[in-house]
């Protein structure tokens, strides 16, 4: 049984495609504006028929060219006037060491690209000596003053793809303009992961759906064929993490607050998948350490911790807090003075961005009506206390076991997938306090912007729909009115920058 594995980078600096002139190694003039570009061998020379600009106008630069392979490959370089947001590029060979250009005065970003997604810089971190010590990597400006040198722009930090502005060109002039930069999502029906630039369009990270981008942005996460994969997308090596454990592997997730862990379930290959998500598992970024954290199957998806010390999962009828330093602690509901019926059960669970509270979807015949319930419980880990923030009796035909439910990141408000009759799961929003509930009508999987001022969740056509019809929708705080985002049917966000 396939699954579909859903998380719900890459925010990069804002950039327009207008062209500006350039001269380069090679070049013998330039001009101000853009109409044929000639390829040489060192440089991209643009020219027309408008007045040239004159050398002693322009400002040198020049840099070195690195790349953390053996070879430098070769690759565009762009520099990007911060006031007109013009942009220059320059052709770099195969194992070109170094460049000088000749360029109009103003301040500058550098960066380049050695295809449609891996890219280089001029960054803080070069400045800095590029030592571990320098861990700044984003955009260094830089001022380029008329018959003046300034050199030293070298290109080499290729450790941050989440600091790089987007590729310029015709990816971002086609499509919908888009204010949810950072989105990351996939294309179920083209079986591809896009993301939205800084400038707002959407651009092709990787052709996989549900590439997972790491909290740097240089790796992805893909789960494919029941493994796990690690994409570095510097070097362009896969490499398959789960290849030797014979066991099925799914639901990969980063941790960000321990990025050397890998959560994700797993199932042992003779059992396969069934009906349930496995067991709740985690090995290193390498691979390394494989665990099962318990031989019972859960509901969902284990949940990393804030403090990047704790993993908490269910196996169905039981609560558990894994923690790495001493291993397995039951979550005791009782302590919390939640009366337990024997049909109990729980899973989904979710942390609150500042780990001082849990919430866990439970089900059961609790009192006092006897019936049988489904409920989202907040439960306080301080004052260890519970109560019910939303509660429903399921009808006939409402489906299986809820999603988490997804705290803001300013830890103020929930978004949650509740179901009462019929097939369609509806979604509410509510303040953590309560004192503000609001109904986003139908839909599933919300995922919170990283200010907390929008939600994205896919809503479905009709009852009976799958990933495949899904569409997108955008809520902003302002007025809680679901948009439909201008996004291919069948897509379905995966995480948002900084998340």
């Amino acid at each position: 049984m396939k699954k579909i594995w859903s998380t719900a980078i890459i925010l990069f600096g804002v950039l327009t495609t207008a062209c500006a002139p350039l001269l380069g190694t090679l070049e013998t003039e330039n001009v101000a504006k853009t109409q044929e570009t000639i390829h040489s061998p060192s440089a991209t020379i643009i020219q027309s028929s408008e007045t040239a600009v004159a050398v002693d106008e322009t400002g040198t630069i020049s840099g070195k060219i690195c790349f953390s392979g053996e070879v430098i490959p070769s690759m565009i370089a762009y520099f990007i006037n911060q006031d007109t947001k013009a942009i220059n590029q320059l052709a770099i060979t195969e194992n070109q060491t170094s460049y000088t250009l000749q360029i109009e005065p103003g301040d500058y970003v550098a960066f380049a690209y050695r295809d449609d997604s891996q890219g280089g810089m001029y960054s803080e971190a070069v400045a800095c000596g590029l030592s571990a010590e320098c861990t700044d990597h984003s955009l260094r400006v830089f001022t380029v003053l008329p018959g003046q040198k300034t050199e030293g722009i070298d290109i080499c930090d290729w450790y941050a793809q989440d600091q790089l502005p987007p590729l310029p060109g015709e990816t971002f002039q086609n499509g919908p303009y888009l204010d949810i930069a950072g989105l990351v999502y996939s294309d179920i029906n083209a079986e591809e992961t896009w993301w939205i630039a800084a400038n707002g369009f959407p651009q092709r990270l990787y052709p996989e759906r549900e590439a997972k981008p790491s909290p740097g942005g240089s790796q992805l996460l893909i789960d494919r064929e029941d493994d796990i994969w690690l994409v570095d997308l510097i070097s362009g090596e896969e490499i398959n993490l789960t290849a030797d454990s014979d066991r099925l592997a799914g639901g990969s997730q980063w941790w960000p607050a321990n990025p050397e862990v890998i959560v994700f379930n797993s199932t042992d290959s003779a059992d396969g998948w069934g009906m349930s998500f496995g067991q709740a598992s985690i090995m290193h970024q390498d691979g390394s350490d494989f665990q099962v954290l318990d031989e019972s199957s859960s509901l969902w998806a284990p949940a990393p911790s804030p403090d990047g010390k704790t993993i908490a999962y269910d196996t169905g009828v039981a609560a558990w807090l894994y923690h790495l330093d001493t291993g397995r602690q039951l979550f005791d509901v009782r302590a919390y003075g939640l009366d337990a019926p024997e049909d109990f059960k729980i899973g989904s669970p979710a942390w609150s961005p500042d780990g001082k509270q849990i919430t866990w979807w439970v089900g059961g015949s609790f009192p006092p009506s006897g019936e049988w319930i489904i409920a989202l419980a907040l439960f306080d880990l301080q004052t260890r206390e519970v109560q019910f923030i939303h509660q429903y009796q399921p009808l006939g035909g409402s489906g299986g076991w809820k999603p988490p439910a997804q705290w803001s990141p300013d830890g103020q408000w929930l978004v949650f997938t509740t179901q009462g009759q019929g097939r369609v799961p509806e979604l509410i929003a509510m303040r953590v306090d309560g004192s503000e509930v609001i109904p986003l009508g139908s839909g599933t999987l919300p995922l919170w912007s990283p200010d907390s001022r929008k939600l994205v969740f896919i809503r479905y056509d009709a009852q009976g729909s799958s990933y495949l019809d899904s569409q997108i929708l955008l809520v902003e705080r302002d007025d809680w009115q679901p948009v439909p985002l201008e996004l291919s049917r069948g897509s379905l966000q995966i995480q948002w920058s900084g998340q």
